[in-house]
């Protein structure tokens, strides 16, 4: 394909305060081998210069300024306002691309029947051995790893690097998830339209994760992972299954705010925050059900297969004995996630 048929990309890379990675981040995307793309900087009203730096040392970068921080969901929302592009690409201003990363997402959405695939992303600290098998979502919203056989499938496509189309999307995110989830959300929405979602092992990106999160107050952190996690499920999935489903809520509510008690990574005050955030505008995710019916064309037992059944990724003997447990009782309450396809 010659560079005036190659489809236009316009990168959005959202920026809150990570001036020291956007030279890095920014120098790899300038070093692509596919040519057609436009980036687009957001930045959500950030006090460390970032701005005035891309300014001097990548002046071809288009910036976007935003007069408040609006998340990842919100920034990216912004950065699509602005797009010429036919193809949205995703990327996190921590990361690092290789020089094929670029040619290899576009080529990967190609087919007509793929909406969006994500790009195999090394994160600093992940065990080399999490990246043999992808992984999938459980109903509690946490990635569980090595799932997947075939090393081309995924569940949801991580936003740390992902391509979508946009002609089938347009804008991607709701601004109520401000951060995290929102890949899984825009995931669930493709995958519910009859779309498939992909990963591309050729398409690699290095990622420090969470360089601009990491300073967040942990009851804010706790809170939007956590609201998120689970607004997903609420959304998308009917109410029989949720109820079926209200056990595993109800234990995983009293065990999370049973750690939040200790020096772990959740916060009670968080965990509470969700809980009473999902309780108390139930009237709004009732609307946002409705508003997300409409774009469903395969039934749930179709996702729910691709969706996994554990609880945990430990390998410990309690991590063990709690998947098995949880195993037993989708056995029983008939909901049919990826191991029962393997058994």
């Amino acid at each position: 394909m010659s560079e005036t048929q190659q489809p236009v990309v316009s990168i959005i890379i959202v920026n809150f305060n990570g001036k020291r990675f956007l030279d890095v981040c920014l120098s790899s995307v300038f070093r692509q081998a596919y040519t057609q793309f436009e980036v687009i900087l957001v930045d959500n009203a950030s006090s460390d210069d970032s701005v005035e730096f891309v300014r001097e040392h990548f002046p071809q970068v288009k910036i976007v300024r935003s007069q408040t921080n609006s998340g990842f969901a919100g920034g990216n929302n912004l950065g699509v306002q602005a797009s010429h592009g036919t193809l949205i690409v995703l990327l996190n201003n921590d990361t690092r691309a290789e020089k094929d990363w670029l040619s290899n997402l576009v080529s990967a959405v190609s087919p007509a029947d793929v909406a969006a695939a994500s790009s195999l992303i090394l994160t600093e600290g992940i065990p080399q051995k999490y990246y043999e098998m992808n992984g999938s979502v459980n109903f509690l919203g946490h990635n569980i790893m090595r799932v997947f056989k075939k090393r081309e499938d995924i569940f949801f496509a991580g936003g740390a690097s992902l391509i979508y189309k946009k002609n089938i999307f347009g804008i991607p995110f709701d601004v109520e998830y401000f951060t995290y989830g929102e890949d899984v959300y825009l995931s669930l929405k493709a995958r519910f339209a009859g779309y498939h979602v992909i990963h591309v092992n050729d398409s690699v990106v290095y990622h420090r994760g969470s360089g601009t999160a990491r300073n967040q107050k942990s009851s804010v952190k706790t809170f939007y992972q956590e609201r998120n996690r689970l607004l997903n499920t609420f959304l998308f999935f009917s109410p029989k299954t949720l109820v079926k489903l209200l056990p595993l809520f109800v234990l995983n509510a009293l065990a999370k705010s049973a750690a939040g008690l200790l020096p772990t990574k959740y916060s009670i005050v968080g965990i509470v925050r969700a809980y009473w955030w999902l309780l108390s505008h139930i009237g709004l995710i009732r609307k946002k059900r409705g508003e997300l019916a409409v774009l469903k064309k395969v039934s749930e037992e179709e996702i729910i297969r691709r969706m996994t059944s554990k609880i945990t990724n430990g390998e410990s003997i309690f991590g063990t004995l709690i998947n098995k447990i949880a195993l037993w009782y989708f056995r029983i309450v008939n909901i049919r996630t990826i191991e029962f396809m393997t058994d």
